[in-house]
């Protein structure tokens, strides 16, 4: 029988796993070499964010958050607590307005530890611990989950225009692909650098956040192997989002926003909330308002930030 001191220990341990997996480091001389780095190139948009609403705190731990089109409605992913012992069953869906007024907070339940999501047609999938869920998006039913093998944390998704379902597994270094029912492992290679975040982009190609490697860069999806890197100063990335100029906004788990240029290979911090200790986890984006939706994890809130560019 454990002692009660053995359980704190686990669960101490617990929790440092479950923040070093959410983002990574976060050394003062890795954000030194990133801002030396990102002022060396001078972006060709001057970008800023400015706050548009907030919710209350009334969200549980908030690690994604994602704009249905379709639909006209924001999910969130409620982790909701960390469990150690085992699946605990409380995760949840929110979701919202597009203003940010909560529709149903409890809108799906029975989730372990939910974190990044996607839509295709009328279904919602989401990252469960190891397992894919597919929600239906009118009903709010859970209608299958795909058990994912060898799968230790589970953490982005991002699907196709072809339906394919992409989930990134941070722990393991592989990124898993769920197509006509059946899941496998699409890539495992130590160069994906704890995989977070993914996205599809509107042109076809896959895209890295890569957690340890602190880069933003393209998977080649024919060779699968992670091309050239676009950025490399962006430590702990986490999530993925792309604007109308095909340039992209990356967030960190930890706190902070940068926009990213491929093109000039430049970035620009435009958040940085670590000193609040509000974490900014799986960002989302509301095009149709130019909005940035932040999940702060920690704080228990989704925030809405109006995106305003004009040419430097």
């Amino acid at each position: 029988m454990k002692t009660t001191h053995t359980y704190y220990s686990i669960f101490m341990l617990f929790i440092a796993l479950f923040f070093y997996s959410c983002g990574g480091s976060n050394s003062s001389s890795e954000e030194t070499a990133a801002d030396t780095t990102a002022a060396m190139e001078q972006p060709a948009v001057a970008v800023s964010l400015e706050e548009a609403w907030k919710t209350d705190t009334v969200m549980r731990t908030p690690e994604s958050v994602l704009f249905d089109k379709d639909r006209n409605a924001i999910y969130v992913a409620n982790i909701n607590g960390i469990n150690v012992e085992n699946k605990d069953g409380d995760g949840f869906i929110a979701k919202l307005s597009p203003e940010g007024s909560v529709e149903e907070l409890q809108w799906v339940t029975g989730l372990n530890d939910p974190k990044g999501m996607g839509v295709y047609e009328n279904k919602l999938y989401v990252a469960d611990l190891d397992e894919i869920v597919e929600i239906n998006v009118e009903t709010g039913e859970i209608e299958n989950k795909y058990p994912v093998e060898g799968a230790a944390f589970l953490n982005d998704i991002t699907v196709d225009n072809s339906g394919k379902v992409y989930a990134s597994d941070t722990e393991t270094d592989k990124i898993h692909v769920l197509e006509n029912g059946a899941v496998s492992t699409w890539m495992s290679d130590s160069s994906l650098q704890r995989p977070n975040g993914l996205l599809a982009s509107e042109d076809g190609e896959l895209l890295l956040a890569s957690a340890s490697g602190g880069f933003l860069a393209p998977i080649d999806t024919t060779q699968k192997t992670v091309q050239e890197h676009w950025i490399d100063n962006i430590p702990s990335a986490d999530g993925i989002i792309q604007t109308e100029d095909g340039n992209y906004i990356v967030s960190t788990w930890q706190g902070e926003v940068h926009y990213v240029e491929p093109a000039s290979g430049s970035s620009q911090k435009l958040l940085d909330t670590k000193e609040q200790k509000i974490n900014s986890a799986d960002i989302g984006y509301d095009a149709d308002q130019s909005l940035l939706l932040v999940p702060t994890f920690n704080d228990n809130r989704v925030v809405a930030y109006k995106i305003n560019k004009e040419n430097s």
